[in-house]
């Protein structure tokens, strides 16, 4: 049992009643803002996404649009090889068939790893002269 005078116990309540008080207070404050800050937060990320699903939108008719263009052309389109044709046609001569271009036999990654594989000295030079643009810049004649 506690020895306190029963002015002393109301007093010690008091004091523990209003340290409880406080407490409570800040721990409402603090509801509060993370309330309000994650409310403010929220209507931030929706009205973001509301931007985000128009410009979705707007794109998606330019997509269609281009799209649309795309197909018109492609109806339209004759190719540089037919209207050469033509043109010769029109002038009473007979077109010649141009001659295809052949890929080439090697591949800018097989020069380099046999530019890599020579030994020092003259040939390697030459094979470097002779085939500098592929090795060096990627690019096949």
């Amino acid at each position: 049992m506690s020895k306190l005078t029963p002015e002393a116990e109301l007093s010690e309540l008091r004091t523990v009643a209003l340290a409880l008080t406080t407490e409570r207070d800040d721990l409402r404050a603090t509801v509060e803002k993370l309330t309000v800050g994650a409310a403010d937060e929220l209507t931030a990320a929706q009205a973001a996404v509301v931007a985000k699903d128009a410009r979705i939108g707007e794109l998606t008719a330019e997509v269609s649009a281009l799209a649309e263009k795309v197909a018109a052309l492609e109806l339209t389109h004759v190719s540089a090889a037919k209207q050469a044709a033509e043109i010769v046609a029109s002038t009473g001569t007979t077109p010649v068939a141009a001659e295809q271009a052949q890929a080439p036999a090697v591949t800018v990654e097989q020069l380099r790893e046999q530019y890599a594989a020579m030994k020092p000295g003259s040939e390697r030079v030459a094979f470097l002269q002779k085939h500098k643009a592929a090795i060096l810049f990627g690019r096949l004649k």
